[in-house]
């Protein structure tokens, strides 16, 4: 009978996978700094495989300065973990760490900090949270992709005071924070990390969910094999939650990655991804062929994990074909600890299950029900924990949606009180918005006329006044037009008429000037015309066909008569800017009242 796999391998996997992340693709440079910055990549992203050949030829060069040295070294200890190296990832760390030039606080030590923590955290051995720690301090207000990605360690590993729904409250806070900063690599690190809570405490269906959002951010982001990275994690939540159609999918989302031909890693993911699915249906001869199938894309690989687990199927296989010498081995490479043994499933429900059966096929029922009860111990206490997890799913809940909020969650002390202010910030906000628009609606319609829709005095006067000197040989313009007999085409339109004929006026005056002149009704008989940055004979021009145009407008259209307006006109040109644009109108005025004094004037 097959088991689903317990957090423990679920955790080591997803860890595992979440680093494999890759940079977009970039060409050699020769220039070291240059090529110090396109090798560098955040803690949750993966270097280039591509650029490590580059890498390495400086390395090897004597000539580089010992601080890119450090800076190289980091990012390829990075990339050795992303492929599953971590014995040689680990001898270069210590290396770097023990080195008395290597400076603390630069970010190559407080990365090397971190990846030596994240090994530990790849073997389940608790030294991961004082590298964890140390990394965090060394990384604090400096460095904050590495501050981010130990406060996760320490929050999901560590911090055993914490109860998981103040984890959880504390990891969606973080994701609402890089949410609204638009960093969607990070927000999809953070779901990853949110999974891995889910899955700690046996919610696979909504560790599934999470690894789901991680891989759809990831498929936009990154290039290569990175966009399918987070798909086993998902798988593996798919497959401890039964649901085998949907598990089925990312198989075959996993065989279509294969075609592009993106290294034997994305192969790993998929033989393990097929075998984990027929050994959960029991499918022995489907699950022997994955095994032979897998074995050919081992060479280049040199991660014991995805080893361990071709050799777990394998051992699968040996049991539903009764091969007690294959079995034999098995159990004296487990329980002598030797290379080979499946040491990082070690104290895993599924690995106690499988030595249960391996034992009951050799025919020693001792040992089988010794392993068999350890492994009814675990499942009792895996399902004591998953029951009172329980009350974490008030959290699923309340932060599945960032926008959704519910108080029905009592672990974390803090979360009624943030509902309830973060509510009443979003009907704030709300309220202020509308205030905003409100306000801003009634700002603008007091800035116009309201009979002409121009601006009025105030408004025109004040946007005057703000326009620029004029550059070169150019000039800044006004005209002041006064419609001399308005009141007589009053008299003869009827005063009911006289808005259309103002509104007739002021058509005549937006169909000849431009978006960029400033146009305003100052008073109930005159309007203000401003040209900027124009030649001075241009804007006299312009005046006058302006005020040719006024004169030939008919008011009394709609009267069957011929009613034109009759305006004077006074202009200003200057060299300088409109500050003293009052005196200026005054003046104007001035000179149009000593204009209508003058018999005949037009």
């Amino acid at each position: 009978m097959f088991f689903h796999p317990s957090i423990k391998f679920v955790t080591i996997l997803s860890v595992l996978v979440s680093f494999n992340i890759k940079v977009a693709l970039a060409q050699d440079t020769p220039d070291i700094n240059d090529f110090i910055e396109r090798v560098k990549v955040k803690t949750f992203d993966c270097p280039n495989s591509e650029l490590m050949p580059q890498l390495n030829r400086f390395l090897d060069s004597d000539s580089i300065p010992q601080d890119a040295r450090f800076q190289l070294g980091a990012e390829k200890t990075h990339w050795l973990i992303c492929t599953g190296n971590f014995s040689e990832a680990q001898t270069e760390i210590d290396k770097l760490l023990a080195d008395p030039q290597a400076d603390q606080s630069q970010y190559y030590y407080a990365s090397s900090v971190y990846q030596k923590g994240f090994i530990y955290d790849v073997q389940e051995d608790q030294k991961r949270c004082d590298y964890y720690a140390q990394a965090r301090e060394l990384s604090k207000e400096k460095h904050d992709d590495i501050s981010l990605s130990a406060e996760l360690g320490l929050m999901t590993y560590c911090e055993e005071e914490i109860s998981e729904g103040e984890k959880l409250a504390r990891l969606y806070q973080l994701l609402e924070k890089y949410s609204f900063r638009g960093d969607q690599p990070t927000v999809a690190h953070i779901h990853n990390q949110i999974g891995l809570l889910y899955g700690r405490i046996g919610q696979h269906v909504l560790a599934a969910e999470q690894f789901w959002k991680t891989y759809e951010l990831g498929f936009k982001h990154y290039e290569g094999a990175n966009k399918y990275a987070s798909l086993i994690s998902v798988f593996t939540s798919l497959i401890a939650s039964s649901q085998y159609e949907e598990a089925l999918k990312v198989i075959d989302l996993l065989d279509t990655a294969r075609e592009e031909e993106l290294g034997n890693l994305v192969h790993a993911w998929y033989y393990y991804a097929l075998g984990r699915y027929h050994q959960s249906l029991q499918n022995g001869p489907a699950l022997k062929e994955v095994v032979r199938n897998w074995k050919a894309y081992f060479e280049g690989m040199e991660t014991s994990i995805y080893a361990g687990m071709h050799r777990w199927f394998k051992t699968e296989v040996c049991i539903y074909e009764e091969d007690l010498a294959c079995l034999g081995g098995f159990v004296v490479e487990e329980e002598s600890k030797g290379p080979a043994s499946l040491s990082f499933m070690r104290g895993n429900a599924d690995h106690l299950n499988l030595l249960a059966r391996a034992h009951l096929a050799l025919g020693d029922q001792a040992k089988a029900k010794y392993y068999l009860d350890t492994f009814s111990q675990q499942m009792r206490i895996k399902l004591a924990n998953n029951q009172s997890s329980g009350k974490v799913l008030g959290v699923a809940s309340l932060y599945s949606k960032i926008d959704e909020l519910e108080t029905d969650l009592n672990i974390a002390k803090l979360n009624r009180e943030r509902v309830i202010y973060i509510s009443i910030g979003i009907v704030l906000s709300v309220i202020l918005f509308f205030a905003f628009a409100f306000h801003r609606k009634q700002l603008e319609a007091q800035s116009y006329d309201s009979v002409t829709k121009l601006l009025n005095s105030q408004a025109a006067r004040t946007k005057i006044k703000k326009v620029s000197a004029p550059s070169g040989n150019k000039s800044n313009a006004l005209a002041l037009f006064d419609l001399g007999n308005f009141k007589e085409v009053n008299r003869l339109l009827g005063s009911s008429n006289a808005d259309e004929a103002l509104q007739q006026i002021a058509m005549t005056f937006k169909n000849i000037t431009r978006e960029s002149d400033i146009l305003g009704r100052i008073a109930p008989e005159q309007f203000l015309l401003c040209l900027t940055d124009i030649e001075e004979e241009t804007a006299k021009s312009f005046f006058q066909r302006i005020q040719f145009a006024l004169q030939n407008t008919n008011l009394g259209v709609s009267k069957g008569i011929n009613i034109s307006v009759r305006s004077s006109m006074s202009i200003y040109v200057t060299t300088k800017t409109f500050h003293d644009l009052d005196d200026v109108i005054d003046d104007m005025t001035l000179s149009l009242s000593l204009q209508s004094e003058q018999p005949n004037n037009t």
